[in-house]
C-alpha cells in the first residue's frame, strides 16, 4: 500500500483563505471607490449657471466662440498646439454650456440648435486637428522656402 499524499496543514489552508479574502476585499474596495467617483462626476457635477439672459443669447455666444476658435487654430507648430489654441479660444462661453443647455430645455427647437452647435464644434475641432496634421508641415516647408531659398518676399511689388 502506498502512503497517502500529505495534506496541507489546516494553518496553511486558513492562511490561503485569509490571503484570498484580503485580495478580493481590496479589489472590491478599489472597484467601489472608482465607480463612486465616476458616478459623482457624471451625474452630480455642479452646473455653472448661464450668465446669458436667454437661451438664444447663450446659443449665439456658443456659435461665435466656435467661429473664434476656428480662426485661432491654424498654425505651423503641430496638432497639439492647434487643438490647445482651439480649445482655449472656446472659453469662456463653453464653460457655461451646461447652464445654457438648462435654459434651453423648454424648447425642442432650441435643443436642436444647441445640438447643431455642438456638432459644429466637434467637426471644427476635428478639422483643426486634421488641418494641423496635414497642412502644418506643408506650411513650414513653404515658409522655409520663402525665407531661405527665395529670400524675404518684397512687400511693395
Amino acid at each position: 500500500m502506498s502512503a497517502p499524499a500529505p495534506r496541507p496543514s489546516s494553518a496553511r489552508a486558513r492562511g490561503r483563505r485569509i490571503a484570498l479574502a484580503v485580495y478580493y476585499g481590496l479589489a472590491a474596495v478599489i472597484i467601489v471607490v472608482a465607480t463612486a467617483q465616476i458616478v459623482r462626476q457624471v451625474f452630480f457635477l455642479p452646473v455653472e449657471p448661464s450668465p446669458y439672459k436667454t437661451c438664444r443669447e447663450g446659443l449665439a455666444m456658443l456659435a461665435s466662440a466656435v467661429a473664434r476658435a476656428r480662426d485661432a487654430a491654424p498654425g505651423t507648430d503641430g496638432e497639439d498646439a492647434a487643438i490647445a489654441r482651439f480649445r482655449s479660444a472656446l472659453e469662456p462661453e463653453w464653460r457655461y454650456r451646461d447652464g445654457i443647455a438648462a435654459t434651453c430645455r423648454a424648447s425642442t427647437e432650441d435643443q436642436r440648435a444647441l445640438d447643431a452647435i455642438e456638432r459644429l464644434r466637434y467637426a471644427e475641432e476635428h478639422a483643426a486637428r486634421r488641418e494641423a496634421g496635414d497642412l502644418a508641415p506643408l506650411r513650414r516647408r513653404v515658409r522655409a522656402i520663402m525665407n531661405g531659398e527665395l529670400g524675404p518676399a518684397d512687400q511693395g511689388k
